[in-house]
């Protein structure tokens, strides 16, 4: 017996395995698959505004619209209070805000996951600006 009908053999045995299996599996339950679909999407464009909330040392939380500063200071709840006010407003312009945070390379890092957190509580969109000192 050569190598060649050695190979045809375990073949032959694997072959009779597998339809052993397929032979005595239980495959009656039909259920149907549902593919997806093409949704149209129904949201409207909103405009959508930036405004920065700058993470210093210390900490001083500064929140910026545009040029100009709404609020600077060290206290993150007064900071929390005024994001909410200034989303509000754009809310009821039929906008919304996308926060920029912008922290200080030498701020520890929990002040910046201080503002993540808070934008997450208020479900604000939020993004961070990482500038690394030389570049």
């Amino acid at each position: 017996m050569g190598k060649g009908s050695m190979i045809i053999r375990y073949i032959d045995i694997a072959l009779t395995v597998l339809f052993g299996f397929i032979a005595i599996s239980d495959i009656e339950q039909k259920t149907q698959v549902r593919l997806p679909r093409s949704v149209s999407a129904v949201s409207t464009p909103a405009a959508i505004n930036t405004v920065s909330l700058v993470v210093l040392p210390g900490p001083v939380y500064t929140l910026l619209e545009g040029a100009t500063e709404v609020i600077s200071n060290p206290e993150l709840e007064r900071v929390e209070q005024e994001l909410i006010n200034v989303r509000q407003k754009y809310l009821d312009r039929q906008q919304d805000i996308i926060v920029l945070i912008q922290p200080d390379p030498n701020s520890p890092v929990q002040l910046t996951v201080n503002v993540l957190d808070i934008c997450e509580r208020n479900q604000i969109q939020r993004n961070i600006n990482y500038v690394e000192p030389g570049v």
